[in-house]
This record gives C-alpha cells, structure tokens and sequence, in this order.
C-alpha cells in the first residue's frame, strides 16, 4: 500500500469514527463491539472490508444508515474543499 493509499485509509477512518462520536459514544462503541462480534474486525478494518461496516450500519439503523453514509460523505468533502 502506498502513502498516499494509507494517509486516504487515515482519514476515511477518521471521518466514519467522527460522524459515529457525533450521533453518540454509545454509538461508537456499539458498532465497534458488533464488528468484533460479527466480523472480528475493527473500524480500521473497515477500509478493506466496507462490506463489514455495511452490514453492521443497516442492521443497527434500518434505513437511517443512509444518513450516517451521507454524513461521512460531507466529512470528507468538507476537508477536500478546506485544503483547495
């Protein structure tokens, strides 16, 4: 993996935990427990297992999980167009 794969990995991660923390710790914490339940995988794991995260995301929020999907989206474009 290349720097730059790895620093994107960083902050793809960053912006999953974040948008979690926003909603709750409890949150984060809860879907940090199900992935290593289910999948024993963390949150970092995510980035080569998306698949994981998915799963977890739509059993625990049904179809709100699209709201935390477009919330990290906004994460990550909001730090592209700060550093433009």
């Amino acid at each position: 993996m290349s720097v730059i794969d790895r620093r994107l990995e960083k902050i793809i991660i960053l912006a999953i935990v974040d948008t979690l923390l926003k909603i709750g710790k409890g949150t984060l914490d809860s879907v940090q427990s199900r992935l290593s339940q289910e999948y024993k995988c963390s949150i970092q794991d995510c980035y080569e297992h998306p698949e994981y995260m998915d799963k977890v995301l739509r059993d625990m929020f049904g179809p709100a999980y699209h709201e935390i999907i477009l919330d990290v989206n906004k994460y990550l474009m909001n730090l592209l167009t700060r550093n433009q």
